[in-house]
């Protein structure tokens, strides 16, 4: 995330989904005595030098050459020659061809049930004047223009739009709050303290894989009347996919922390400083916090229970790991490792922070599902619920395999005390003469039946166009409604969708 989820996935480079990147890049030495080495004992080394050696079978055997192929171009770099030490290209290509599978397993295995219990009203969400390609990175149910009723907040990439509508009026009213490149995901803050909503928007700068800095912060300061005005905050950024505000020093005013997403050799989390002394010119100063790429998501929280605000970042690519930042209170940070994920090819999408157990700590829920690095569904893909228990990692549950899980959101669905949660699909490349796809469920809905399991029901099959997904009451009747939103791969006949997002209204009472 993204996130969550989002056009940050195509940034996944198939070398570095694949784990292999090379050890020059880890500051290592790589003198060790690769003359003695076995060629398995070379190839395990360099290929675990900076994450843990990607499985063999995490992909099918057709697929690692050209992988490795792309790794090697990334080690050469600006090079003529390949750097010193890296094993021969076809030590590697024996590797991980003699121990990888023929094929991954079908699509079949992920079908749920039908739910007795719950059913639901789709409503389609229209942008009028676009042409019919959807391009949503994300949707959000907040508290935007009222306190007491839930907004639609949606930013398309497609279109460079960030806008926002009132679920359960009719007509449904969507507005442009403001434009940009390609806004990623965006919250909502009264950055300056003036009372009016404002909005804090990740724009990724460049939609497809790029480490171009083209990225930005920006601040959608809002006014009176609920218009905004487009003001940036940082420039010249990796891609940003998310970004929060808090007051981290301690200084009374909010401070921002930033995913900076990138792509293979640019990005980083960073903390944004506020040093403003006038708002008519924000100053906001970056300090570099973890200077790896893929990060997608930085939900703040008082993790410690200290009364100054943490986060936890989800960092994907292949570094596959969920991180906490312990506040020291002056805005310093102490890292614990919440989860780290078993090979580089997990596929991060997003994370919640979520009371799964209600023990009264926060917990986290995560998802993996990016296949577009290769295209490919893969079973290894689901969602998990990370326990706290006071101490670092946090222990995992895996819950539920699901092929492109890109979203998943915990509450309380069906109204019995426990936290269930719904699960949204991204395989836009998954068709009707796809073998299997028939069975490709799209949306889900994971009810606990009692502490700590889970039983699965289908809501939506072959749909499988949503990268996004929220949950929130938005029709004020006491139950948990959630929105999904569309995004489309390319401008073709196959791929036309009728709308934008889709609110999917609770029956259950």
């Amino acid at each position: 995330m993204l996130p969550s989820a989002l056009e940050l996935k195509f940034a996944l480079s198939a070398a570095l989904a694949a784990g292999m990147i090379f050890l020059s890049s880890c500051g290592k030495d790589p003198s060790m005595s690769e003359q003695a080495a076995t060629p398995e004992k070379r190839v395990e080394t360099f290929c675990s030098a900076c994450h843990l050696l990607p499985p063999p079978a995490t992909l099918p055997r057709g697929m690692w050459e050209r992988k490795i192929d792309e790794m090697y171009e990334l080690a050469r770099g600006s090079q003529k020659e390949l750097p010193a030490g890296l094993p021969p290209r076809e030590e590697a290509v024996a590797y991980f061809t003699s121990r990888a599978p023929e094929g991954l397993p079908g699509l079949s295995h992920t079908v749920g049930r039908r739910s007795p219990a719950l059913g639901f009203d789709p409503i389609g969400v229209r942008i009028g004047g676009l042409e019919s390609y959807p391009g949503v990175s994300s949707v959000r149910l907040v508290n935007l223009s009222s306190v007491d009723r839930l907004d639609l907040l949606i930013c398309e990439m497609r279109f460079g739009l960030v806008l926002a509508a009132r679920p359960g009026i009719e007509p449904l009213d969507m507005r442009v709050l403001g434009r940009c490149d390609n806004p990623c995901t965006a919250e909502v803050v009264d950055l300056d303290r003036d009372g009016h909503r404002d909005l804090l928007v990740a724009d990724l700068g460049t939609r497809t894989p790029s480490d171009v800095k083209n990225g930005k912060v920006l601040w959608f300061r809002g006014d009176a009347k609920g218009d905004f005005d487009v003001i940036p905050l940082a420039s010249g950024l990796g891609r940003v996919a998310h970004c929060q505000a808090a007051d981290f020093d301690g200084d009374g005013d909010l401070d921002i922390v930033a995913a900076v997403f990138g792509w293979r050799k640019v990005g980083n989390i960073l903390l944004l400083e506020n040093e403003t002394s006038d708002f008519s010119s924000p100053r906001f100063v970056p300090h570099v916090l973890d200077p790896r790429p893929g990060a997608i998501h930085v939900p703040v929280v008082d993790l410690d229970g200290d009364g100054d605000p943490d986060f936890v970042a989800l960092i994907s690519q292949h570094h596959e790991t969920i991180i906490a930042f312990l506040n020291d209170g002056s805005g310093g940070f102490r890292k614990e490792t919440v989860f780290r994920a078993p090979h580089p090819n997990w596929g991060s999408t997003g994370i919640q922070l979520v009371d799964m157990d209600r023990d009264g700590d926060l917990d986290v829920l995560s998802s993996n599902g990016d296949s577009l690095d290769d295209f490919i569904p893969k079973p290894y893909h689901g969602i998990q619920w990370h326990e706290n228990e006071g101490a670092y990692p946090f222990r995992v549950h895996p819950l539920t395999n699901l092929y492109g899980c890109n979203a998943a959101k915990a509450a309380d669905i069906d109204g019995d005390g426990d936290v269930d949660i719904f699960a949204s699909v991204f395989l836009p490349y998954i068709r009707k003469e796809t073998p299997g796809s028939e069975f490709t469920e799209s949306l889900v809905w994971l009810e606990q039946v009692e502490p700590g399991r889970f039983e699965r029901y289908s809501l939506e099959k072959m749909t499988c166009f949503h990268p996004t997904l929220d949950l929130g009451d938005f029709d004020n009747d006491g139950d948990v409604d959630f929105v999904v939103g569309n995004m489309t791969m390319a401008k073709r006949k196959e791929d036309t969708l009728a709308h934008w997002a889709v609110l999917w209204k609770n029956k259950r009472r």
